[in-house]
């Protein structure tokens, strides 16, 4: 499993495909899943940051923010602030706007959560069993999980998966390319392979798929 770099913990049953024999189901040969790890948000107040370093909750906070300093109608002071002025009731009603916008926003993004859109994923534990290995099992289950992904009108670029070095060339038939920006989500899992790696003599690298697959 660590060999393989294997993550149980995040297994999810839901986007698990399996290969198994066709005369006994319980015959397995092989396993792989995409799994998601988080919006693919950048922090907008950090230099060159990771992809998913920044959380939806800020972007709607900063798009908020935006559109009261664009926003025609002052906000009031002294005699203006009371309630019974014009130009109080003009400011609650941009308030009110500004509620209602956030709250269109918050939802938007829990729908796109749901659907998996504007999220980043991991190509996460594809294994096929040593006996059965060099027959094309791992080649079709990675092929079947991305036309998936796409089909649902996800985005390629948007799946990333780690490995070792020496295996970089077997992803690369399905548009991964190394990257060295890998998502901020993704640091404890870097960290702790990385640790694994040295145990087999390997190098943990990251890769990140394409849209052209």
């Amino acid at each position: 499993m660590a060999q393989n770099l294997m993550n149980p913990l995040g297994i999810d049953f839901k986007r698990f495909i399996v290969a198994a024999s066709s005369t006994n189901e319980k015959e397995l040969y092989g396993w792989a899943q995409l799994r998601p790890i988080g919006f693919s948000i950048r922090d907008a107040s950090t230099y060159n940051s990771l992809p998913g370093s920044g959380s939806i909750e800020d972007e709607i906070e900063e798009d908020i923010w935006d559109e009261f300093e664009k926003d025609e109608v002052d906000f009031p002071n002294g005699f203006a602030s009371l309630p019974w002025t014009k130009e109080y009731k003009n400011a609650a009603v941009a308030s009110a706007k500004r509620r209602e916008r956030r709250a269109y926003l918050e939802k938007k993004a829990e729908k796109e959560k749901i659907r998996g859109q504007n999220q980043l994923w991991e190509l996460a534990s594809v294994y096929v069993l040593p006996e059965w290995r060099k027959k094309g099992i791992g080649s079709e289950l990675t092929r079947r999980l991305m036309e998936k992904h796409t089909k649902a009108g996800r985005k390629g670029k948007d799946v990333y998966l780690l490995t070792l070095d020496s295996t970089k060339s077997w992803y690369r038939d399905f548009g991964f390319e190394v990257t060295d920006e890998p998502p901020a989500s993704m640091a404890l899992e870097i960290a702790a392979g990385g640790i694994l790696t040295k145990f087999v003599g390997g190098e943990l690298i990251c890769m990140r798929g394409d849209d052209g697959y």
